[in-house]
């Protein structure tokens, strides 16, 4: 069961992730189709990714698998990052896969 929903949260988190590129008027429209069907939508998603991507940041280590994959995701991200948080996100990267082999994992 525990499996499941790590990979359910892996899912989601991908999702998220793939979402970055809509514009206001789609995630606007989304979340109104969503809500209607008595659904989470994808504004509240993203609010809960980020938090959780704070929260590694500031404890400066990741946990577990899914907060592995939420990393990458926002290391692989077009969007502009400063060359010091790169560095630290492949820093954390490195940490996990260091302590965690399995984590690694041809994508």
């Amino acid at each position: 069961m525990k499996m499941a929903f790590n990979g359910l949260r892996q899912a989601i988190n991908d999702c998220v992730e793939m979402s970055l590129h809509f514009d206001h008027a789609e995630v606007k429209k989304l979340d109104s189709q969503l809500r209607s069907s008595g659904i989470i939508t994808l504004s509240e998603l993203r609010r809960r990714y980020s938090r959780g991507y704070a929260k590694i940041m500031k404890r400066g280590q990741i946990k577990n698998e899914t907060e592995y994959y939420l990393v990458r995701n926002v290391l692989h991200d077009p969007t502009g990052k400063t060359p010091e948080d790169h560095k630290l996100l492949e820093e954390l990267i490195s940490d996990y896969e260091a302590s965690y082999p399995v984590a690694r994992r041809a994508d």
